[in-house]
């Protein structure tokens, strides 16, 4: 049986249809008794459509220059 690391580890296979039926049957076994790899699944599978449609959205002018200067303050601070 599989543990979650490697569930998350078979997880791009298992997605192409890669996946050796044996490593299929384990990585189902293993969704089967736990909640939190089945949301992993979930948030992975959604996650390229989530990203376009974020891409598609275009950031009011006065918010991204906030965000810069945020973002380029917080990176001198480390």
């Amino acid at each position: 049986m599989f543990t979650c690391k490697d569930s998350i580890d078979q997880l791009l296979e298992f997605l192409d249809g890669e996946i050796s039926a044996d490593d299929e049957e384990h990585l189902h076994e293993h969704l089967s008794g736990c909640p939190p790899c089945v949301s992993f699944l979930k948030t992975y599978r959604a996650t390229p459509n989530l990203a376009r449609r974020a891409l598609g959205e275009t950031m009011p002018e006065d918010f991204a220059r906030s965000l810069t200067a945020f973002l380029r303050e917080r990176c001198k601070k480390k």
